[in-house]
């Protein structure tokens, strides 16, 4: 499929309600359908929460709730900002971009640094609190439930995955039908890719974070929203990654740069950087740029913050935003694996 096939087919879903998370499709439930669905009981992993109608003032904390809910149409009041990516108020691109183009004003923002402001929260006067990828203690947990129904991690904190953060928030907002919508249009965001880029589907890759101290490098495993991005575009996990041992509730294996020998043979290396300094200092370090897929230049250092927690996030907002400003440096990485990698 070459490109103007690609932007056509993209276009033709996108009219079809299929890849727009605020089409006509989505929105077609009546208000009243949405009301009979409740109350609703969501089990977490601190806690059951029962929510007894459908929440009109919701906040979104964590990690991807805000752009699930506003994929869901409905607008948070409140978000917490976004140090990393996010503009100077906290809001991530992709997110105030939806926001504007709907008409909508942008939520306030919850401080969480260095605690999470519950008397802001308390004063906004929520009915849901929407936070299925995130790490809340028990403690605030507690502290939350005690005035307004909190959607926690269901299991292992920061450990979700997309499907069962849009479940979850389906299930909480009474946009059920929405949200097994909405997973769809996601599952068909990756399918155009891979008609797209059938080639994907021949390359090993390996996304790696090194640090210029303490001889540090970790790989992140399978679950983590950066490698399911990447192996749902077609692309293949190393097989060593799958090897190393990971602490439970961690979504990366230390494995210190004395292995690093262990990704010698993988095609692609993808890394994330701070910022172009600290990238500069790990690129100096003899056993990181030992690994054949970075001296050979099928390396992806990311260091912009927008693009890398585009890539992080794994939302539709994020991936729709994201992906086009990927895929040239992963095309390009591509190009210099040998051939005869690129055949096996």
């Amino acid at each position: 499929m070459d490109r103007r096939r690609f932007c056509h087919s993209l276009g033709g879903l996108l009219g079809a309600g299929l890849l727009f998370p605020f089409s006509s499709v989505a929105c077609c439930d009546s208000h009243e359908g949405a009301a009979s669905a409740f109350p609703v009981r969501i089990q977490g992993a601190l806690g059951n929460t029962i929510i007894d109608a459908p929440p009109k003032r919701v906040i979104a904390l964590g990690a991807g709730a805000e752009d699930i809910a506003l994929s869901l149409g409905v607008v948070p009041i409140a978000i917490e900002p976004h140090v990393f990516g996010g503009d100077k108020q906290g809001y991530f691109p992709w997110f105030k971009e939806k926001i504007k183009q709907i008409g909508a004003p942008l939520p306030e923002i919850i401080p969480v640094y260095p605690e999470l402001d519950i008397e802001k929260i308390i004063s906004l006067k929520p009915d849901l609190i929407l936070a299925p990828q995130s790490g809340f203690s028990e403690d605030i947990f507690r502290q939350l439930s005690s005035f307004v129904p909190v959607v926690a991690h269901p299991k292992l904190p920061w450990l979700t995955p997309w499907q069962e953060q849009i479940r979850l928030s389906g299930l909480a907002l009474g946009k059920v039908q929405e949200a097994v919508l909405l997973e769809q249009k996601i599952h068909n965001l990756f399918l155009l890719y891979r008609q797209q880029y059938p080639q994907l589907q021949r390359y090993s890759f390996a996304y790696l974070n090194a640090g210029s101290r303490l001889s540090y490098l970790s790989s992140y495993v399978a679950g983590d929203p950066r490698v399911d991005m990447l192996m749902s575009l077609g692309l293949k996990l190393f097989p060593a990654v799958k090897e190393f041992s990971v602490r439970p509730g961690s979504f990366a294996a230390n494995i210190g740069l004395e292995n690093a020998d262990k990704f010698f043979d993988v095609d692609i290396v993808i890394s994330w950087f701070y910022n172009q300094k600290i990238k500069e200092e790990v690129d100096k370090i003899s056993l990181f740029r030992a690994i054949p897929a970075i001296r050979r230049g099928s390396y992806i250092p990311l260091t912009d913050p927008e693009i890398i927690m585009a890539t992080s996030y794994g939302s539709l907002l994020s991936l729709e935003w994201g992906l086009p400003k990927f895929m040239p440096l992963l095309l390009q990485a591509i190009e210099n694996v040998p051939t005869k990698r690129g055949a096996l």
